[in-house]
């Protein structure tokens, strides 16, 4: 009998564990708004009735599959401890080990702030305890000499970035295997992206008074100014809320105006987070730009290709911080339609399109490693776009000295080299 209780157990872990998987990919894919309890059962091929045995409802759900992936970080931090080993190859560990094949999928981190403050506050607390463990694991390298003596818990917090992005972007239909993306993100994070023998230097580059260039991106006309108003309090409520956890009516309030007038730019939520979003994309099309003129009169190449990240990385956590932020959180694609996306899509290429430009002439030149652009893109979005999570987490740090590692972490990995 006991036997049969425990093989009981067992398949009900077993299915539990489906249930979390299945429901992870769809949240990934469709976001916690577009999925359902019976889309949920149906991917796992059990009946309505059989899910509510395990879950009361999806936001008991969506708070069991966050939980789920902040015990995957832990686990796999913990399986990184070894004796012997140094602070570089164990934080190494950890990233391969989160990254390999056959391991479970990680679930995006947004719209946590939907839900009820209980799951909420823990969800929060998981992932800064994970955060002040790899932290700790970066401080050991710090002081074996195998990291580079930065910020640990900032450079904790850039690299659960980039792996908190990677759900976003990857996908088991690409012509790289995870493994072949595992081992870019290792790679990269390690050494960066500069070649080898491109010292680090103490001083970054010239200062820039960015939130003056920002500043001349705000519009000016009466009309412009009222549906930037809408668009600002629009993002700031669903990086602070959600997406589920906003609403139009209270946007409207929290903007000073009538609900007909947030009606009348948007007939609704989504709609209104699409434009939130192709704002974002047009702001960072548009600062891109200015850094890219900024940098072209100086004439040492690697003075110019260190400060032009410098300045993107920089640019993008002072938009965040400008009239014309917040940058919102890119996670909630997720959200949007078919349709929709497609709507957006040419600005999103667009950004993409000038990266990507800008690491094929580093790799051109000589100055960047020669690796994949699509990996170089997507890690370097990671960091840009994760000012919301930097802001809520980096423990009162200041919105350049974060950008600033951000960028070094991105160029000169965390494997220390010559310095000048």
């Amino acid at each position: 009998m006991a036997e049969a209780r425990t093989e009981r157990l067992d398949k009900s872990k077993m299915r539990r564990e489906e249930i979390l998987a299945a429901a992870t990919r769809l949240f990934n894919r469709r976001s916690f708004a577009g999925v359902t309890l019976d889309a949920v059962a149906a991917e796992v091929g059990v009946t309505s009735g059989a899910l509510y045995h395990h879950f009361a409802n999806k936001e008991l759900l969506v708070f069991e599959c966050l939980s789920r992936g902040i015990t995957l970080y832990r686990e796999e931090l913990a399986r990184a401890m070894e004796q012997g080993i140094d602070g570089l190859e164990l934080v190494r560990r950890f990233v391969r080990g989160r990254l390999r094949p056959g391991e479970p999928r990680m679930i995006v981190f947004s719209d946590l702030n939907a839900l009820p403050k209980i799951h909420r506050d823990a969800v929060h607390r998981g992932r800064m305890e994970n955060v002040e463990r790899l932290a700790r694991l970066i401080a050991t390298g710090i002081a074996d000499g195998t990291i580079a003596p930065r910020d640990p818990h900032m450079s904790s917090l850039a690299v659960f970035a980039v792996l908190d992005w990677m759900p976003h972007w990857y996908s088991e239909n690409s012509y790289y295997t995870r493994q072949e993306a595992a081992d870019a993100i290792d790679d990269l994070l390690t050494h960066g992206v500069l070649a080898r023998h491109i010292p680090e230097p103490e001083w970054l580059c010239e200062p820039w008074d960015v939130e003056q260039a920002i500043e001349e991106l705000t519009p000016r006309a009466r009309r412009a100014l009222r549906r930037e108003r809408i668009l600002r309090t629009a993002s700031q409520s669903f990086n602070q809320y959600g997406v589920v956890g906003s609403s139009m009516e209270a946007i409207a309030n929290d903007a000073g105006l009538t609900r007909g007038a947030v009606y009348h730019h948007a007939p609704d939520k989504m709609t209104l987070l699409r434009l939130c979003l192709e704002r974002a994309y047009r702001r960072e099309g548009e600062l891109l730009d200015l850094v890219l003129r900024k940098v072209e009169a100086e004439a040492d190449p690697v003075r110019r290709i260190i400060a032009e990240e410098v300045y993107i990385m920089r640019a993008m956590v002072a938009l965040h911080e400008s009239r014309i932020g917040p940058k919102i959180n890119f996670q909630n694609v997720a959200f949007l339609s078919p349709d929709q996306r497609r709507q957006m899509s040419g600005l999103h290429e667009e950004v993409v399109g000038k990266n990507r430009g800008r690491y094929a002439r580093g790799i051109d030149s000589g100055l960047f490693r020669k690796l994949d652009m699509a990996f170089m893109q997507e890690i370097g979005a990671g960091l840009r776009n994760n000012s919301p999570t930097f802001f809520t987490m980096s423990q009162g740090q200041h919105g350049l000295d974060i950008a600033d590692l951000c960028a070094r972490l991105f160029l000169f990995g965390l494997k220390p080299r010559l310095m000048r």
